[in-house]
């Protein structure tokens, strides 16, 4: 509400997903009196996103390794 909107060129359109929190009646409201408009993303289907299969591998990798450093994680196995 301070931050976002305010910087906002006019008639933006705001794309989200469908978190509870992004789609409460006080988020529409403020978008709709603002002058711009929402648009929602599909539902989540992570069979479609090939980025949520490399994500996966990188969980089970950090699991299995056990794996604390991010960095490490990304930099030896992946």
């Amino acid at each position: 509400k301070e931050d976002l909107i305010p910087k906002l060129n006019k008639k933006s359109v705001l794309i989200m997903d469908n978190a509870r929190f992004h789609v409460g009646e006080e988020i529409r409201q403020l978008v709709a009196q603002s002058g711009h408009k929402l648009l929602y993303l599909p539902a989540y289907s992570p069979d479609l996103n090939p980025i949520e299969q490399y994500w996966a591998y990188a969980k089970n990798t950090r699991r299995k390794y056990m794996i604390s450093d991010i960095e490490i994680l990304f930099d030896r196995y992946l």
